[in-house]
This record gives C-alpha cells, sequence and structure tokens, in this order.
C-alpha cells in the first residue's frame, strides 16, 4: 500500500503541576481529560482525509505504579472515564497503554523514573497491562512509553504481552546519561531509524540484522523534520533543560526536530515541509506520527500548545498532501502492523 497514514495519538496523563493553574501539588486531577478531550473532537468536525474520514485518535490509557499508589488500581482512569471512552470508541478510535516507571522515594516523598531495577520494571508492566486488559472492551494491541523510555527486557516484555505496535521512538534524541538516574524524562533513541521497523532482541533501537530473530512488535517513529536550523533550535532547548551540552552536539551530528500536534503552526510548519519532500521519496506507506497530552487541550501557562493549533495542523497536513496527489488516510495505531507485514 502507499499513501500517507496520519496516526494522532494521545498519552492519557493527568494535568502537569507549574503547566495548568490551580494543580495541587501531590495529587492527579484530570481537567485535559475531562474538559479538553471533548472539545477536540468537536472542534474537528469537517477536517476529512482522502475518503472523507474525520481524524481517529488513539488514546494511551496511564496505567503504572503511580496510578495505583494514588488512585487505588492500575485500572482506575479507565474505569473511572469509562463512559469517555466508551463514546471515543464509538467514533473509530482506539485504546491503548500508557504506561511510566514512577517510583516514589519515601511515602510523600519525591517521585522520580526509575530506570535501575528493570525486574521490577518488567513485573510492574505484567501487573499493569493484565489489570488494564480487563478494564477496556478491547484487545490492548498498542504502547507508548512514558518519556518514551525503553530497555531491551521492556521491549521484550511488550512483545511477550502481544502488543503490536510500540510508538515511542524518537529518532535522534536522547536525554539519558548514566550518572543522573534519579531525574526524569531519560531515554535514548538517537541511532533509531525514522521508518517502523520490527526490532532487534539484542538492541530495540534497531532493526534485527542478519540471521538475528526480529521481535513481532511493531516499531513505529514519531514523524521528524530534518531541517539543521530548527534542529539547532531544540537541542539548545533540551541542553537548557538537562543541562547538558551534549544534547546540542546531538542536534548538528544528526538534525532531528519534532513538536506536538498542539503546538502554534508557525512551530509545526518544519513537520509539514518535511512531509512535503518524505512524499516525493516515499516508495511505500509513509507514516506521519503525531502527539499531545491533554492538558495542552485547555488553557495552559505554555507559549507553545493550545486546542486551536490541532485544527491549523492537521489541515496543513492534508494540504501537502493533496497537493503532492498523495492519497491520505487517518489511521489507529493498531491499523499500522498490517501495512508492514512482512
Amino acid at each position: 500500500m502507499s499513501g500517507v497514514f496520519v496516526v494522532i495519538s494521545c498519552d492519557v496523563d493527568p494535568d502537569r503541576e507549574r503547566f495548568l493553574d490551580g494543580v495541587p501539588r501531590g495529587q492527579l486531577t484530570w481537567r485535559g481529560v475531562d474538559e479538553g478531550i471533548p472539545a477536540l473532537k468537536e472542534s474537528l468536525r469537517g477536517v476529512l482525509d482522502a475518503a472523507g474520514h474525520e481524524p481517529v485518535f488513539t488514546w494511551f490509557i496511564r496505567a503504572d505504579h503511580q496510578i495505583r499508589a494514588l488512585q487505588g488500581s492500575y485500572g482506575w482512569l479507565a474505569s473511572s472515564h469509562a463512559a469517555l471512552f466508551a463514546s471515543l470508541r464509538a467514533t473509530g478510535d482506539e485504546l491503548g497503554w500508557h504506561p511510566h516507571f514512577w517510583q516514589q522515594e519515601a511515602a510523600g516523598g519525591p517521585w522520580f523514573q526509575d530506570i535501575e531495577n528493570v525486574a521490577w520494571q518488567v513485573d510492574m508492566l505484567q501487573a499493569a497491562h493484565r489489570e488494564l486488559a480487563a478494564a477496556v472492551p478491547a484487545r490492548l494491541a498498542s504502547v507508548r512509553m512514558g518519556w518514551s523510555y525503553h530497555n531491551n527486557e521492556t521491549m521484550r516484555t511488550l512483545d511477550e504481552l502481544a502488543i503490536a505496535v510500540d510508538l515511542s521512538a524518537l529518532p535522534g534524541y536522547r536525554t539519558f546519561n548514566p550518572r543522573r538516574t534519579r531525574a526524569e524524562n531519560l531515554f535514548d533513541w538517537f541511532s533509531a531509524p525514522r521508518e517502523p521497523y520490527h526490532p532487534s532482541r539484542a538492541d530495540y533501537r534497531r532493526p534485527a540484522r542478519g540471521a538475528e530473530t526480529p521481535l513481532r512488535i511493531l516499531e513505529v517513529p514519531s514523524f521528524m523534520s530534518r531541517s539543521a536550523a530548527w534542529s539547532i533550535v531544540g537541542g539548545a532547548q533540551l541542553a537548557r533543560k538537562t543541562g547538558e551540552l551534549g544534547r546540542l552536539a546531538d542536534a548538528i551530528r544528526r538534525p532531528t526536530y519534532c513538536i506536538n500536534v498542539t503546538a502554534r503552526p508557525r512551530y509545526f510548519a518544519p513537520l509539514v515541509s518535511e512531509l512535503r519532500r518524505a512524499v516525493r521519496r516515499a516508495g511505500g506507506p509513509l507514516v506521519f506520527e503525531t502527539h499531545f497530552h491533554p492538558d495542552e487541550l485547555v488553557p495552559n501557562r505554555s507559549a507553545l500548545y493550545d486546542l486551536a493549533g490541532v485544527r491549523a495542523n492537521l489541515e496543513a497536513v492534508l494540504r501537502a498532501c493533496h497537493e503532492a496527489r498523495t492519497p491520505v488516510t487517518f489511521v489507529p495505531a493498531g491499523g499500522l502492523p498490517a501495512l508492514f507485514a512482512a
């Protein structure tokens, strides 16, 4: 199959402190979910792909240790918002899974991303999957990991759980530093390819080689711009956030830029420009994967994100495909493996 397949996904996380006003410290609130998601669906009426279909979404539902600790069960979000998720499925949307590896230093203490205890990670994934799968009405086919973090064991665990597609890869980006293991937002996808692939058991960041047996799960990277100028802008911002100049060096070595579909259109424009170039060289299905968080859909403190950006950005994607005379289709994440079957 040829053409552009647009996957729009959402990490269904709670509201972020310091991102929204009025988020109590140490508690989870869900204004982005309760108010933002219905507003988003309504705002996209009349946005149509080549077949005349409105956008469909993949909703990656948070289910992990932090949700269980603070809300009482791994499947709490799926159960507490069952009516909302049922209404989304009725429009053709897909329900997926979004696990973070949050741990707490001590009762009432700060939370951190646990990237050291791999055995705990595997156990938690298995338990959270079991409970979330029981709380949703359809098979869980898709995942995006919290902060895009993976290691070889977590990827193999998803494969063993029969997850069909993972959307965690951010090719050209990495924040992992072995000297900073108690931080957050740690991952490493610097060397990953930009096209979908079946990961090697030896290294989740690349396809299987030679006689290696690949995992069954399909890894689908976020769509990236190769703009050198925008890469340096993004790399400088990442270097500022992490305190590491190596992130700016990465941006120069492998130009990479990505931003959520909720971004102001001028910041999303490099991805549309890259899509125009990619369509010209594509020899098969081209996946345009883009994502966001619910709290970006309601009034927030960021100068980057708002609800109106989603419609404008999706219309720009559709226009680029139309001008290139390339068919464009909105698809949920679980529909991607069939496009890349061996």
